[in-house]
């Protein structure tokens, strides 16, 4: 899978939060790891994809859902933007999670992010998790690109935008 070494060689060298960049906080409840401190890697997930949410309201002042409901609320949202914004999605092609330690219920974790394109129509969106001493915890790898989705385009380029939600 030569796309996902293209996505890790890296991650070595990303050991320490980057507080300028964009991130999320979060807490650890009783329910999502076990007293070894596994985490349950769908709620892990889940969190990471919140956090992205949250990057894309944060950067493009609209709902990630914006991006792809038809209704007029989302469509004036799109239209915002200069160029606007066509109506589409990002589908995962796969994902993939590295555990490096564990953390516990009641902690605090960061979460934050960054964009590998793969080529011009795939990107890997990378979500650091990092534990309460702001070092690497995990990380959440989602393969994706876009599709187009009003248009006989349909797997798209990656739009310009889209990459540049990652930058600081």
């Amino acid at each position: 899978m030569q796309e996902l070494e293209k996505l890790v060689t890296d991650l070595n060298t990303l050991r320490k939060l980057d507080r300028s960049r964009f991130h999320v906080t979060r807490r650890w409840s009783f329910g999502d790891v076990d007293s070894n401190g596994v985490y349950y890697m769908p709620r892990l997930q889940h969190y990471a994809h919140q956090a992205f949410e949250e990057l894309v309201l944060d950067k493009l002042g609209m709902g990630y859902l914006d991006l792809s409901r038809q209704s007029p609320e989302s469509a004036s949202a799109r239209g915002a933007h200069d160029p606007p914004i066509p109506r589409m999605t990002f589908p995962v092609r796969w994902c993939h999670q590295i555990n490096y330690k564990p953390m516990y219920a009641g902690e605090l974790f960061w979460i934050s992010f960054d964009a590998v394109p793969v080529d011009k129509r795939k990107v890997g969106v990378r979500a650091y998790i990092y534990d309460k001493n702001e070092t690497l915890a995990a990380v959440v790898i989602w393969f994706r690109w876009a599709q187009e989705l009003d248009t006989k385009v349909g797997v798209a380029d990656i739009p310009a935008w889209f990459l540049e939600l990652f930058d600081r």
